[in-house]
């Protein structure tokens, strides 16, 4: 029994089998193959090869009608668009062109009268400055010399009121006639707690003015101040009898 069953088995499944792999194939009909060709196109053609045209593609492919009709309508401006802007690019042309060479001559001088005007009104501005610096600068040296004037006639009102009774000695250090020098020894005498002045009490410039120092009643005591007096000023002084001027 088991080798009858085994048998039917057997022959069941080879003709299933069959059944599976010969009827798709007669349902299917005649099977159509496509094969493309493929042509082999050298990377550097090599020195007297000849190109086949047939094996390079075509550069250019062909454009539908259609699509140049597009093209063609989108570059080309509209008519009435056209004649606006050659409206608008007409009234917007610079007024120059229509001005003559007696207007740009006339505009011309104008400038350069503005600026001839502007350099003027400059120029005398900086003369104003100046006079003012100037007038600035006089006003201080007329107001150092009254200052030095009054220091002079305070020393002098100073010297008259402490001038002793008697016998009374001065030394005179010097006659110069830079009246500049004269004004600095003395101030520097003065710094320095000496009794100094001038005569004439304000120096005068190219005249002779005598730098005295004192007066003193004691005569030893002024000889003692002389090399004191010749260390500071470089002058050498002379002890002599005081005059009242």
């Amino acid at each position: 029994m088991a080798s009858k069953f085994q048998n039917r088995m057997a022959g069941t499944i080879i003709l299933v089998a069959l059944g599976v792999i010969i009827l798709p194939g007669l349902l299917d009909g005649k099977k159509k193959h496509y094969h493309e060709e493929f042509a082999a196109i050298p990377l550097v053609p090599k020195p007297g090869d000849q190109l086949n045209d047939e094996m390079v593609p075509p550069v250019t492919q062909p454009i539908p009608s259609k699509t140049i009709r597009q093209q063609a309508a989108q570059h080309i401006p509209d008519e009435g668009s056209t004649q606006e802007a050659s409206r608008g690019s007409v009234a917007t042309q610079p007024h120059d062109a229509g001005t003559n060479p007696t207007q740009l001559q006339m505009q011309r001088a104008q400038e350069q009268l503005a600026q001839r005007e502007a350099q003027r009104l400059k120029e005398q501005a900086r003369q104003q400055q100046e006079a003012q610096r100037q007038a600035q600068a006089k006003q201080q040296q007329l107001a150092a010399q009254q200052q030095a004037q009054q220091r002079q006639q305070t020393a002098t009102q100073n010297t008259a009121s402490s001038t002793p009774t008697g016998q009374a000695y001065v030394i005179q250090l010097g006659a110069l006639r830079n009246a500049s020098r004269v004004t600095e020894v003395v101030e520097q005498l003065r710094g320095a707690g000496f009794k100094a002045y001038s005569i004439p009490a304000t120096p005068v410039q190219g005249e002779i003015n005598r730098i005295l120092v004192g007066p003193d009643t004691s005569k030893s005591h002024l000889q003692s101040q002389v090399a004191e007096l010749k260390a500071k000023t470089g002058l050498f002084g002379v002890v002599m009898p005081y005059r009242v001027h």
